[in-house]
């Protein structure tokens, strides 16, 4: 008996602390193509058509999710949505798989293999290596940071910048 006693309380201790894979968001599916809540940050809100919820928990790739969130975009066929990974192999000549992501300065810290972009929205890729900084040159361990710019009109405007640099002021007297 004490040993049917221990087993149930050893079952249902770890029940109730077992890990959860129950993320608190919605699974977000843009012209039926599953992608991350980060992609939507890098999406313009004039292109949606429709969002249609449902409040139906789903797991995709043993996570479950709280909800379902499609969108329909205006043009379907004007996107090209790629993985971080195929930015990195169409983009760069980066071989090895170590490379830390950036969009517009800010690290993507999580959903690698769910976060996808429009090809079309890049402006440009941006290539640091770890041997760049200081701190890091003796570190064993190597690395690549990728920046990607996207067409902002923040990025568009000092893409377009001229910088005109010298001592003497032209057409004035």
């Amino acid at each position: 008996m004490k040993l049917f006693l221990t087993l149930a309380l050893l079952f249902i201790t770890a029940l109730f602390f077992g890990q959860n894979n129950k993320i608190k968001e919605a699974a977000i599916f843009l012209d039926s193509a599953f992608i991350s809540g980060e992609t939507m940050k890098y999406f313009n809100p004039d292109e949606l058509e429709s969002v249609n919820v449902i409040k139906n928990d789903t797991v995709i790739n043993n996570i479950s999710y709280v909800g379902q969130i499609y969108i329909t975009s205006k043009n379907p066929k004007k996107y090209a949505f790629i993985s971080l990974e195929q930015v990195k192999s169409q983009f760069t000549k980066i071989k090895n798989n170590d490379a830390i992501y950036m969009i517009n300065g800010a690290f993507i810290k999580d959903n690698y293999n769910t976060f996808k972009i429009d090809k079309n929205y890049i402006l440009k890729v941006e290539i640091t290596n770890s041997t760049e900084f200081y701190n890091l040159r003796n570190n064993a361990f190597k690395f690549n940071i990728i920046n990607i710019l996207v067409k902002t009109n923040e990025n568009l405007d000092n893409e377009n910048k001229i910088i005109l640099r010298g001592y003497e002021a032209i057409g004035t007297k």
